[in-house]
């Protein structure tokens, strides 16, 4: 895996810093440049995370045989992409090989996510999408704009945890952790698309599925939580399982199961002291291989790393 965090006072530095791809920077903006990238890349995917505090604007070839994703966070103005202007919840989404033309504005912010065929394929069978729907032909597309931004945090989250202990993720384990966090990312931003079926399941339906995956997670607390596995096993579609999560608790599959395990450690930490159960081995009994990941994605949940929260001090309680 590749991890690299560069600062810059160029633009055709900061351009030339992303791997695999054939474009210049033009600085439109007048002052000194100011310029970050941050990115990681494996097997399939690149993703990064671009800012600059100055206009500029981008021209070259997107990366060939690969789709390109861009999602704006921040910007003092309007960016738009290939002639089309992208206003809040539209999001980039480009076949590679093709030349392009991006104007990002003052203050911008960007996530970039770069995947392969097959990594694509995948995404959209588990959005249950149709590439080839005239939909996806345009370069940038509309979502809600609460659903852009969450997808967009999603990946600047896993890029600064990946940043923070890039150690950690140097096994093949927790690079199939990476990869399946975009690619739910992803499926976020696609599934808003997918088409109103008449036979579509109902919403009893939906959160039924949702009930027996949360009883499989809570039945098999270390197991490592895969969506296609657990598809073939509960005999559902990817794509169902994935609507139904988006039906009734407005987030997908995988993060959900993570919530609900930090739900499960946490109660294991408030329910016993430290002298019986240590963090670490609370975390290993739901899942939760690399500590300083767990710590991490803790505190994001519950405000408080693990090592804070308070433990029991005593098993005898008063009877009144």
């Amino acid at each position: 895996m590749y991890v690299h965090h560069q600062f810059f006072h160029d633009a055709d530095a900061h351009a030339a810093a992303l791997r695999g791809w054939d474009q210049r920077y033009d600085q439109i903006g007048s002052g000194a440049f100011r310029s970050a990238v941050k990115q990681i890349e494996l097997d399939g995917v690149q993703v990064f995370h671009e800012s600059a505090n100055l206009r500029v604007v981008q021209r070259g070839q997107l990366p060939v045989n690969h789709m390109t994703f861009g999602i704006p966070l921040a910007g003092a103005g309007a960016f738009s992409f290939g002639g089309v202007r992208i206003d809040r919840g539209g999001f980039v989404m480009a076949q590679g090989g093709t030349p392009f033309e991006f104007h990002s504005p003052d203050d911008m912010a960007l996530i970039g996510v770069v995947i392969d065929s097959d990594m694509l394929q995948g995404v959209a069978d588990c959005a249950g999408v149709d590439l080839d729907d005239s939909l996806f032909r345009r370069t940038v597309i509309d979502i809600p704009n609460a659903a852009c931004t969450r997808a967009g945090l999603q990946l600047a989250t896993l890029i600064e945890r990946v940043l923070a202990q890039p150690d950690g993720f140097s096994d093949l384990h927790a690079q199939t952790a990476v990869r399946n966090q975009v690619n739910e990312a992803l499926v976020d931003l696609l599934a808003y698309h997918v088409p109103t079926s008449s036979n579509r399941l109902t919403y009893a339906c939906q959160a039924d599925i949702v009930r027996r995956i949360h009883d499989f997670v809570i039945n098999h607390p270390e197991e490592p939580f895969d969506i296609q596995s657990l598809c073939t096993q509960l005999r559902v579609s990817r794509r169902t399982v994935q609507n139904s999560f988006q039906a009734v608790v407005q987030t997908n599959p995988l993060t959900y199961v993570r919530s609900l395990r930090l739900a499960q450690v946490r109660r294991l930490l408030l329910d016993t002291r430290q002298a019986d159960l240590s963090v670490s081995d609370a975390a290993a009994q739901w899942g939760f291989v690399h500590l300083g990941h767990f710590a991490n994605a803790y505190k994001a949940q519950f405000g408080e790393l693990p090592s804070h929260t308070a433990r029991r001090t005593s098993r005898v309680s008063v009877a009144r």
